[in-house]
């Protein structure tokens, strides 16, 4: 499905304790690299020689977006991540498959290989501001931003449409995405395409609450179970409402669960708990 907020905050506090301070002196592209590379998400190809022999000054996240800082004040902006990011302390360890290579002077690495898509984009200061995703990020449901008020006051701005693209909004709420969505909407027994105009002021609290626990869960859990952090060890949150839940009996009142499509992407929900 790809990292959200639980696995993107894992992934960047690993990265911190990790790589910061580490030098890069290689960046190999693999040939699997090309098609991000044609689809505009990557820019190593042209830019990976700025990033080379200058220490890692930080790594910060923020929604769905980590954003690794060096020393030359340059970026390398990581995001939309559907893939998987392996940490190395020897090269004999190499994987035979990958889509970048980050060689560090110690001997260690970092490798990318992509399940599908990814943005890595090196970047300065005003082009990650001007980025059409990562300098346009809302707060994230941890951020002290995002409050109850905050949380209404979006609903507000977008009452015409369904609640669960308005919960994809990266601008608005950032960082989370169909996976998490699915479990917040059945918890708080809300159908994805019910109209925000239709949600009563009791039910957007139970969804906001449900928004906050459901996160913080996870983040405490390393993340999903289905997802790897930088080591290759899976998370140990388990996903509530997924492709394993259809035709199960939900928890709550026996009712099969069922697959709709919701925006071109699949929600798993209870047709009895969550009517629209």
């Amino acid at each position: 499905m790809g990292f959200e907020l639980p696995e993107i905050i894992n992934l960047s506090k690993q990265m911190e304790t990790t790589i910061k301070g580490k030098v890069i002196n290689e960046i190999i592209l693999g040939e699997r690299c090309t098609s991000i590379i044609k689809q505009g998400m990557c820019n190593l190809d042209k830019r990976k020689d700025e990033i080379i022999n200058t220490p890692i000054r930080s790594i910060k996240s923020r929604g769905k977006w980590i954003f690794i800082e060096f020393e030359n004040k340059l970026f390398l902006l990581v995001g939309e991540i559907i893939g998987k990011f392996l940490f190395q302390q020897n090269t004999d360890e190499i994987p035979s498959k990958y889509h970048v290579l980050f060689k560090f002077e110690d001997g260690s690495f970092l490798t990318f290989q992509s399940s599908l898509y990814a943005f890595l984009i090196v970047a300065n200061e005003k082009e990650l501001k001007e980025h059409k995703y990562a300098g346009n990020v809302g707060p994230s449901p941890l951020d002290k931003e995002f409050t109850y008020s905050y949380f209404s006051d979006i609903l507000s701005k977008y009452k015409n449409r369904g609640i669960k693209g308005v919960l994809n909004l990266q601008g608005e709420i950032s960082g989370l995405g169909n996976a998490y969505i699915n479990d917040i909407l059945y918890e708080a027994c809300i159908h994805p395409k019910t109209k925000v105009s239709a949600l009563k002021d009791d039910e957007k609290k139970l969804l906001y609450d449900k928004i906050i626990e459901i996160i913080t869960l996870a983040v405490k859990e390393g993340g999903s179970s289905k997802e790897y952090d930088l080591f290759g060890e899976h998370g140990n949150y388990i996903r509530i409402m997924d492709q394993h839940s259809k035709n199960m009996e939900c928890e709550r009142c026996g009712t099969k669960i069922v697959k709709v499509n919701v925006l071109g992407s699949s929600s798993y929900l209870c047709p009895e708990c969550q009517k629209i």
